[in-house]
């Protein structure tokens, strides 16, 4: 009798596939191969351009188990390097420390860097022969802009971060670069980074699990899916009498300007694979990065942002968004952690997609794509 290898059942047609398999969400193995084939391949969100607004400011980031610093030079230019330095490996920075360098110092030796990264001391190494500081630079990371969003690619021979997001539709006029962030959350939970990229996917739990957010949008209502190679999504309509994801529908913030006549009804959807999930309101914008830390732990960085109009307003208070969604997130992770539990019960056994789930579909499309078929 002819077998069917797990995994295969998801490269049928949307109406004929099945989920994926339960070993890609806790093999130790698949997460190592994830780490080194898409998170270290693949274009990062790991900030915005307002966390280094100015020379000398700086973030870092931990991607696996690589740190990265981002900073801005003293020409203004965003760069990304390795946090590590040249002479035994130290880690440079870190995200306690103070926020505004004239130069990177090692704690351990003190070879110091400039901001574009050239070694400019390295004490006593005089006398170490034929050593020479233009050697020595701080190794760079691959860093490009979008929408006013920091990407980092850790593969030198990467294609560009505008392939990588290509059939992305035109959201130019939500003017999402000029926005600012009002808010942060990071949430640890206990789940596979893909069972949270699913959970955002659909919204065919939504009607049972998230009360305050049916009475906003209809579980049913969304449009029509887009995709490209590296992305998914689509819009939701927002019920009758509301304008906008908060407990009562409505806020007194203005919406954007230059939207279409559909924006004031919609909410866009879109996961940037791997790690950018994009809510677009008519009032303001919501993004998830989603880390995977282990098999079955993600950190989540859950971000709002606002027009600098509205935060400009002495009336100004985004607590009516943080609170609709710090709500409908931690239901969210109870979910995701449920999952996490039943797909590593040697019971569980691949099942079908609903109607609403096709970018789910996408996504697991992508994944085995992209990462190949693992062994599972």
């Amino acid at each position: 009798m002819k077998t069917t290898r797990p995994g295969e059942e998801i490269r049928k047609p949307f109406e004929q596939a099945s989920t994926l398999p339960g070993k890609v969400f806790h093999s130790p193995d698949i997460c190592a191969d994830e780490l080194d084939r898409i998170f270290g391949r693949m274009w990062l969100a790991v900030g915005r351009e307002e966390d280094i607004p100015e020379p000398g400011n700086y973030l870092t980031c931990d991607i696996g188990p690589e740190s990265i610093l981002l900073l801005r030079d003293h020409d203004g230019v965003a760069r990304a390097f390795y946090n590590v330095c040249r002479h035994r490996g130290t880690r440079l920075g870190s995200d306690g420390e103070e926020r505004k360098l004239k130069g990177i110092q090692c704690p351990y030796h003190a070879w110091t860097y400039g901001l574009d990264g050239c070694l400019t001391a390295a004490p006593l190494m005089e006398a170490t022969p034929g050593f020479s500081k233009a050697d020595y630079p701080l190794v760079p990371v691959g860093l490009d802009t979008w929408e006013g969003f920091l990407f980092v690619n850790l593969d030198e021979s990467s294609a560009s971060l505008t392939s990588q997001i290509a059939g992305l539709p035109d959201l130019s006029r939500f003017h999402l670069s000029a926005l600012r962030r009002g808010k942060r959350i990071a949430y640890n939970v206990a789940a596979n980074w893909k069972l949270i990229g699913e959970n955002y996917n659909e919204c065919y739990h939504c009607a049972h699990v998230h009360p305050q957010l049916q009475r906003v949008t209809h579980y049913l209502s969304g449009g029509r899916s887009r995709s490209g190679p590296n992305l998914t999504g689509g819009p939701m309509t927002l019920n009758e009498g509301c304008t906008t994801m908060t407990m009562s529908g409505t806020s007194r913030r203005s919406p954007f300007p230059d939207l279409d006549p559909e924006d004031y009804r919609n909410v866009q959807y879109f996961h940037l694979f791997p790690n950018l999930l994009l809510s677009i309101l008519p009032d303001y914008v919501v993004t998830h990065t989603v880390w995977p830390v282990g098999t079955a732990q993600s950190r989540v960085v859950c971000e709002w942002f606002f027009s600098s109009a509205s935060m400009a307003g002495e009336d100004f208070d985004p607590s009516d968004a943080v609170e609709f969604w710090d709500v409908t997130n931690k239901q969210d992770w109870v979910l995701c952690e449920t999952a996490q539990k039943g797909v590593q019960s040697r019971g569980y056994r691949p099942g079908r997609y609903q109607a609403g789930e096709r970018c789910v579909h996408d996504f697991d499309r992508w994944y085995l794509g992209y990462l190949g078929q693992p062994d599972c």
